[in-house]
């Protein structure tokens, strides 16, 4: 503004163009805003396998009967989930996305100390890990290092 309070063109200039500036950056920032949540998102999945992962491995590598607690949490950024741990991979699906981490091959049991091919472990719950021997009629293998995955009934 000038001496009688009137305001010069260039700035009313100045204004309008820092507004068009600021307006067109909102995209860019929403979609930075949204990058950062999706991998914060992906960096709590991927901390959750790694920790599964680390668990299987542990429990494989102790004696016989060694067994390790894992609770799950109930959801990943307000997301439920699944886990399937196979013999040689564990995958997480999750908001229509999948993750997967590879682990030491591994031979699954039942309770029944049966040979499986997969285990699915559900959000929210605990499970214990076992190593055991498997004597499995069917397979014909025994004596064989497997890991009983159950869950935990509190």
């Amino acid at each position: 503004m000038d001496s009688k309070g009137i305001i010069n063109i260039e700035y009313v200039f100045c204004i309008i163009i820092g507004m068009f500036i600021l307006i067109s950056y909102i995209p860019y920032l929403e979609e930075n805003i949204d990058n950062n949540k999706q991998t914060m998102e992906n960096a709590e999945t991927r901390f959750l396998l790694n920790e599964i992962s680390s668990s299987i491995n542990q429990v494989n590598s102790n004696n016989y009967e060694f067994s390790k607690r894992i609770d799950l949490p109930n959801k990943i950024e307000n997301n439920s989930y699944q886990i399937t741990i196979r013999s040689r991979e564990i995958i997480i699906e999750t908001n229509d996305k999948k993750g997967k981490e590879n682990i030491n091959p591994i031979n699954l049991v039942n309770t029944n100390n049966e040979s499986i091919n997969e285990v699915k472990l559900n959000n929210g719950n605990s499970y214990i890990l076992k190593k055991s021997l498997i004597e499995d009629n069917k397979t014909k293998l025994f004596n064989q290092s497997s890991i009983i995955i159950k869950p935990l009934i509190e």
